[in-house]
């Protein structure tokens, strides 16, 4: 099945029992609909010929039967109806209000459990996304940008849940409706029938080309939704630099440019949807006065029943009613039809080889405790022309605390990006204790890894829940530990409910410092056998600087450090130091043996030293 949506749609064969649930209600209240409708002909019945009774009518149509038990059921109804024409009218009119209150039961049943169903499809949809998303590698996610991701996960699922709630709902419901009354109108008089079919069968022509432009349009509005989150994301997320650089304007006007292109595809949704629904019912309203017009032909020159005719001409009225919706179906079906096939690009990632997908077959590594060797690596990135590592091979000894510099864009991050497989290479090999990192279980080898970043990254929730992010169960004690280590503790225990202070956003509220430091601490209670610091103290000040600088020198005993940084404090006090240029090792050595043959070096040395002074 190559259709996305109706692919989509088979996860609502999960829901089985409440599905029957949910047809048996529609079922009941077709069944009361189509009994109302024929409740029609007693009552034209006794209102266009008044001599003639309701109990005529039954001795006519099913007593004199051949059928036995259609002539036993004749004689059961007539006992039950009055002789006097005006109380069997009210009684048909009593039987029409029992089956209607009846059916509304029926669609109250049939409503609310195909409500449930669907929402609990949507969520199905929105975890299965997320989890693709949560475990899809890191360049993928980057290449696309995170703004579409999230538009997909939390806003592709509503139209894809508008669909299956018409499909199950106002679908079944009303093609349930129109059967049974086009079966009653075919009973009543098939020949009318026959010429209705004829005259409405340009609808389903009309109906499918509506659908293909609802379809693409919707799908470019979905893709500007997403850009529009982007814009969102970068304007007002990163607000501070906005106003700094007085781009309000600027941000004003991008967002405009997007919102517009937004307006002009849902305009050009609603227009096909706007027009659809009339042209249908003005189709089928012709329908109706053709089929009318042969009917009065019939009565008015071939001297036909009356009451027959008009009986089947209300059941084709009640089976057009009925039907009129699937217009504005078809619309909802067609745009739920675009978010799957967007929802389907999306599970089309690849996965990394972590949680529920992770290869049990595969070795775990052993604790770190020998050596890291980069065996002639090289990687590029997408759309660069030149490798952002190039044939490079280096070997760390364990429990050495090595600095990688080098200018922007050298490859530094990229280098300790391979370290936990956030990366692949193209070529070459990243070796741990002489075990290749490609070829173990991706989770034991995160698990002696612990990162921290230049751009700290803080989630919902306390500052005790941060700490120990990745590891829920830890206790109390040794989370005040690890932010012990880094110098946190003291700053916490002064905020209201110290550890149980509930961060904002991004850790609203504390110091870029004092970020950098919970992030720290979170890094330490992992107990990591390889620590990566990516210009981890940029944001911190001289003074905390030197005494997590001190808390690291103790921590890092017994475990291989790769510190990425620009400052000579930082990079000094390394055992080993790697120059980098270009994705190639261009020196490397202690700070004493580079600096006196290594030009870049020298030139980055002197550069801090220019600011230690001018600071001064």
């Amino acid at each position: 099945m190559h259709d996305p949506f109706w692919k989509s749609a088979k996860i609502l064969l999960n829901f089985k029992r409440p599905l029957a649930g949910a047809l048996a209600g529609a079922l009941l209240a077709a069944v009361c609909f189509g009994a109302g409708i024929g409740m029609v002909l007693p009552a034209l019945y006794m209102l266009l010929e008044k001599q003639e009774s309701v109990t005529d009518l039954i001795e006519q149509k099913l007593v004199e039967n051949e059928r036995p038990w259609v002539s036993d059921l004749g004689s059961w109804l007539e006992s039950f109806v009055p002789s006097d024409p005006f109380s069997a009218f009210v009684l048909v009119m009593a039987v029409i209000t029992g089956l209607a209150m009846v059916g509304s039961v029926g669609r109250y049943i049939h409503e609310l459990i195909t409500i449930t169903v669907v929402e609990r499809a949507a969520m199905v949809w929105r975890g299965r996304m997320f989890r693709k998303l949560i475990h899809a590698p890191l360049l993928e996610l980057q290449l696309a940008g995170t703004a579409d991701h999230i538009s997909r996960v939390a806003f592709d699922t509503r139209p894809l849940a508008r669909a299956y709630r018409v499909l199950l709902g106002k679908t079944v419901s009303k093609v349930l409706n129109g059967a049974v009354a086009i079966a009653l109108a075919f009973l009543l008089n098939w020949q009318l029938c026959m010429i209705a079919v004829v005259v409405v069968c340009p609808i389903a022509v009309l109906l499918r080309r509506f659908g293909k432009r609802i379809r693409r349009a919707t799908q470019r509005a979905l893709r500007h939704r997403g850009r529009m989150i982007g814009v969102l994301n970068e304007s007002i997320g990163d607000i501070r630099v906005v106003k700094v650089h007085n781009a309000e304007g600027y941000e004003r006007r991008r967002f405009g440019r997007i919102n517009h292109r937004l307006f002009a595809e849902e305009m050009k949704v609603r227009s096909v949807r706007a027009l659809s629904s009339p042209l249908v019912e003005t189709i089928g309203l012709i329908g109706i006065v053709v089929v009318a017009a042969i009917a009065a032909h019939l009565i008015f020159h071939r001297s036909q029943s009356p009451q027959l005719f008009m009986a089947a001409l209300v059941a084709l009225g009640a089976a057009a009613n009925s039907l009129k919706p699937l217009a504005t179906i078809n619309n909802q079906i067609n745009e739920g039809r675009a978010a799957a096939g967007r929802l389907y690009d999306l599970l089309a990632f690849a996965a990394e080889p972590t949680g529920p997908d992770a290869r049990h077959d595969l070795p775990l590594l052993a604790r770190h405790q020998r050596s890291i060797v980069f065996n002639d690596v090289t990687f590029r990135y997408a759309q660069q022309p030149q490798p952002a590592l190039d044939h490079l091979s280096l070997t760390i000894e364990h429990g050495q605390t090595v600095a990688i510099v080098g200018g922007n864009g050298s490859g530094k991050t990229t280098l300790a990006s391979l370290v936990p497989r956030l990366i692949e290479p193209q070529s070459g090999h990243v070796l741990i204790d002489g075990m290749d990192i490609a070829r173990v279980r991706l989770s034991s080898l995160r698990r002696q890894i612990s990162v921290v970043t230049q751009q700290t990254v803080l989630f919902e929730g306390t500052i005790a829940e941060n700490i120990a992010y990745g590891r829920r169960f830890e206790s109390r004690q040794k989370i005040e530990a690890a932010a012990k280590a880094a110098f946190a503790d003291e700053f916490i225990r002064q905020l209201p409910n110290g550890y149980d202070a509930v961060l904002g956003e991004q850790g609203e509220g504390l110091s870029g410092g004092q970020r950098q430091r919970i992030a720290i601490a979170r890094a330490v209670l992992r107990d990591p056998a390889i620590l990566i610091l990516d210009e981890a103290t940029s944001q911190i000040d001289t003074e905390s600087e030197s005494k997590i600088n001190q808390a690291l020198r103790d921590f890092r005993h017994g475990r291989t450090v790769f510190v990425i940084a620009h400052r000579l404090s930082t990079i000094i006090d390394a055992d080993h130091i790697i120059v980098l240029e270009a994705g190639r090792i261009i020196d490397q050595g202690t700070h004493d043996q580079l600096l006196p043959r290594c030009r870049l070096y020298q030139s980055m040395t002197h550069a801090q030293l220019q600011k230690s002074t001018a600071g001064a």
